[in-house]
Order: structure tokens, then sequence, then C-alpha cells
């Protein structure tokens, strides 16, 4: 018997709760009523309540998980999230599902541990073993329902961690608000580390039952408030709080000459208690969603949202040509942004943005930002696949044309890269035209 059935056998026991775990059903559910939801999310029946209680208890509840002999302290998962500051909060808080299942391939083992469920995305915990060359590993998920069929609505993404060590390995993100998850997901995990193979280095196969009492968590603050700023105008429409993430959701006036393309901002409380705008993952989520750090475990509600810079993309410059010949862009380029590109013999084509770090950059802490959101269009108006996108400092000079010139202290260069690209000219998505940065924060009371 895996940590999965021990965990579903656990639950048809629940009948014969332990002496250590009694009044605890009653506990935690005097806990969810303490999270003074103001919009309910996932309504349900007396019967069906005091099942999520017990749910919860098991997974939120690290006394209870202990005297049930199933679930291990949280201690090196506190250590993972120690980066984010809601992951933090959320793991103290005991916001995590378990799972405990680990699988073997061509000597291979990867570890499934925790789950940090969220409304719009879940976060997966893993420690991968293997071979002792191995210094780095990527874990790419496919995931289907229980007929096999893949997730609508959800985008997996992956990225590198190190052998042996509990780790963030993939996330599954919504993207669009409609989506919903399966009762039991399944996953089909693709394991590489050798560089240049085509077939991973391991394949393995993970199925568990998700818990919704976690993912359907939730405030929701209406706000209801116009913004002027830069001659546009913005509607703050509510305030979002989950436990591991929160979200602000704006609107703009049709008549705006242009369109919003990202808000530099963050969050106070009334305790005086500051949260940044991106959340673990960085997601801009569903068009005008901001995601950033969330005061969902703040006793307080009293919140002020400060605004300290904007981005905006001006209507009907949604796409810049460039060149690849002479790597000059053929159209203005966005204010502050140099362009090159450049072609190499195995038909691999590059394009790179420079550009001037946000401020607060300094030679240890390099704040980049996106200039293109990987969208590109070829001549003939169809879309081009990239290999992939890169931000790294610019004291090294970047190859390409025109004319090579050192870039001056404090640069940055986004580089996009294309394979057996045919045409000689490419048009590249813009994430802005132009940046203001606020010299002094707008701040807006919300109720």
């Amino acid at each position: 018997m895996d940590r999965t059935e021990e965990y579903t056998a656990l639950l048809r026991d629940l009948e014969e709760l332990p002496p250590a775990l009694a009044g605890t059903v009653g506990r935690a559910k005097a806990k969810r009523r303490r999270l003074r939801l103001r919009r309910c999310l996932a309504p349900a029946g007396s019967a069906a309540a005091v099942f999520a209680a017990f749910v919860l208890a098991v997974n939120l509840w690290t006394p209870f998980a202990l005297a049930c002999g199933r679930v291990p302290i949280l201690k090196e998962l506190a250590a993972a999230v120690a980066f984010s500051p809601s992951l933090k909060t959320a793991v103290e808080h005991d916001y995590v599902q378990y799972i405990g299942q680990s699988r073997t391939d061509n000597g291979i083992t990867v570890n499934l541990e925790y789950l940090i469920p969220d409304r719009g995305q879940l976060l997966f915990f893993v420690t991968v073993t293997g071979p002792e060359e191995m210094t780095h590993v990527m874990v790419h998920p496919t995931c289907t329902d229980g007929e096999g069929n893949k997730l609508e609505g959800y985008s997996a993404s992956s990225q590198s961690i190190e052998p042996g060590v509990l780790s963030n390995a993939f996330s599954l993100t919504a993207s669009r608000p409609d989506a919903v998850l399966p009762q039991v997901l399944h996953l089909t995990c693709q394991v590489s580390w050798r560089s240049g193979l085509r077939e991973p280095d391991a394949v393995v196969e993970f199925a568990f039952p998700l818990d919704t009492a976690l993912s359907s968590q939730g405030e929701i603050i209406e706000v209801g408030q116009w913004l002027e700023l830069d001659g546009n105008r913005i509607y703050v429409d509510t305030l979002e709080l989950y436990p591991a993430h929160a979200r602000l959701l704006l609107e703009e006036d049709p008549d705006n000459a242009e369109t919003l393309g990202g808000l530099d901002f963050y969050l106070t409380d009334g305790l005086g208690n500051r949260y940044e705008d991106g959340s673990a993952s960085g997601t801009v989520s569903w068009g005008a969603s901001y995601w950033f750090e969330s005061p969902f475990f703040s006793p307080s509600r009293e919140f002020t949202l400060h605004i300290t810079g904007v981005e905006w993309l001006e209507k009907g410059r949604e796409y810049l040509p460039v060149d690849l010949n002479t790597g000059e862009a053929l159209a203005e380029p966005p204010e502050g942004i140099s362009v090159s590109a450049r072609r190499e013999g195995n038909g691999t084509v590059s394009v790179a943005f420079y550009g001037p770090q946000s401020p607060g950059a300094d030679e240890t802490h390099y704040l980049f930002y996106q200039i293109c959101p990987m969208s590109y269009r070829a001549p003939d108006g169809t879309n081009v696949d990239s290999l992939g996108m890169s931000h790294y400092d610019a004291d090294a000079l970047w190859w390409g044309t025109p004319d090579e010139q050192p870039l001056p202290e404090g640069y940055f260069i986004e580089e996009h890269s294309f394979s057996n690209y045919p045409w000689d000219t490419i048009e590249m998505g813009l994430c802005f035209t132009r940046r203001t940065y606020l010299q002094a924060p707008l701040a807006l009371a919300i109720p």
C-alpha cells in the first residue's frame, strides 16, 4: 500500500477516529469560519462540510496528521518555499496537500511529495534522485483526467532543479477563469537531465485525488473605483485573496489611447505589512488580472493599493517589424529600447532587445522586465514558434547587427531565438511602447 492508498484508507476510517483526534473536526470547522469569506466560492451541504473539514484537518493541521501517524512534519517544504512570502505563510498555516508517492524508471526516482493548490494554480514539490553525474534535472508533466483526456484551460511549466533537493519542480496554471480540475489528477512526467537527447531519461506516472476543499478557499473584496493614470482611465474592479496568491482585477476605459501593458504596485494592510506584485510564479494572468503576494492570513482587512509604475502599449503598435539582415527595427521601437538581430550558420535566427533595468537594480540585484510577450508573426501574418527567451545582464556584448556597440551600464538583454526561419523580416510582439515610473506612489484606499 503506497501513501496515497493509506490516505484514502484513512478517509474511509472516518467513523473510527483515534482518541488523540477528539474534537478536531469541530476545531477545523471553526478555523474555516474564521476565514471570513465575503463571497462563498464553493457552497456545500452539511454532510459535505463535515467531510471537507476532516480532509482539511488531515492535510492542513500538522498535529492532526501526526496523530494519524501518516503525514511527516513539513520542515523540508518550509525550506523549499522560503523564497516566497505567500507560500511560506501558506505552509505555516498548513495549507498543503500531502501526496507522498514515489516512482522509479531507468535508475531515476521521482518523489512527488507535496502540492500547494490554489484557485488558478497548482504548485508541485518534488525530489528527484538518480546517477551521481546528474547535476540538474527537469520534470515535464502531462496532465490528464481519469479517461486520458488532457486538461482544458491549464498549462504546465517546469524549472530546472537540483537532484536530492525538495523543490517546486513544476506548476499547473489555469489559462482561463472557468477551467475545471478533475477529482483525480493523472500525471505523466518525463524526466530529463542529459542535454542533446530527444527522448527523456525516464518516464513516471502518478495518480491522486485533488483536495478541492483547499482550492475553494478565498475572499473577494469589491473595490469599484476609477483611477486616472498618464491620461488614461483604469477601473479597479475587485481584490481577490487566496491562501497562496492574491489578484487585482482591472478594467480599462475603451476610449483610452493606450492599452495597459503592465503595472508596478504593492499592497499594504492596516498593520503596515507590505505585499509585493508578482506571485510565486510571477504570473500576470487572464488579461488584466495581476497576481501578487497574498494578505489572506493577515488579521487586518484595511488595505491600500500603491501604484509605482505603469506600462502602456499604444494601440496599433502591438507588433514591431525587424529586418533580420540589417538587424534594424522597421518601425519605432518602445521608448528607451534598442533592437538587434543575427543569423547563425545552423539556420537559427535571434532577435535581441536592449533595455535599462528597472529602478532599484544594482550590481547584485538585476531587475529585468519583459519587452516581448513571446508573440511573433511572419510576414504572411502566421504565428511563429520560438526556441525560447532569455534575460541576462548586458556586460558581455551581444553580437549581431547593426554595428556592435557596448551597451550603457545598467542595461539588460532580452533574447528570442527561432530555428529554420526562412523570411527576411519578423514581427515581434510588444508588451509596451512606453513605461512610466511615479516619483511618489499613487495610493488608493480599498474599503
